[in-house]
């Protein structure tokens, strides 16, 4: 038995071969695209399970240099950034990935424990960021990502 290229189940019997057509519930759908900028392997390895439970496929990495590596191999539909990282932090990959891909810039959830920085404060207003406030509830990650779909949408 096996899956032709036109979703069909061929079964290969000592009679002649049997079709039966698949459900479309049953066809395959392309996951999401994630990448998952996080220094903290702990907190990089939670959020990276919780993305996966809702379907992304994941990319994760632990800084902004990683980051940009993985942005020129890769469209992504979602990037989970944290905005306090070595080498590369959260504002400078956002400008990069922005120049490299300007549609990219919609695709940001920032994360950060620094909320009352001035300078962090700036950048979120100038970019119309979806921003969460660490230490956050995993259901807030959830809410984000809704609002960063309703932006593409």
């Amino acid at each position: 038995m096996y899956v032709t290229e036109n979703q069909t189940v061929e079964i290969e019997q000592d009679q002649p071969s049997a079709k039966i057509e698949l459900p479309r519930q049953y066809e395959a759908k392309p996951r999401l695209r994630a990448l998952l900028l996080e220094d903290r392997d702990d907190f990089r390895e939670v959020i990276e399970e919780f993305l996966a439970t809702r379907f992304f496929a994941v990319t994760a990495v632990s800084n902004g240099a990683e980051g940009l590596r993985e942005i020129m191999k890769e469209v992504f539909d979602l990037i989970v950034c944290d905005m306090m990282m070595p080498q590369v932090g959260g504002e400078m990959f956002y400008w990069a990935v922005t120049r490299l891909r300007p549609a990219a810039g919609l695709r940001f959830i920032f994360f950060t424990g620094h909320q009352n920085d001035p300078k962090i404060q700036s950048f979120f207003q100038r970019v119309n960021a979806t921003v969460l406030i660490k230490p956050f509830r995993l259901d807030a990650l959830d809410a984000a990502i809704l609002d960063v779909q309703r932006k593409l949408s």
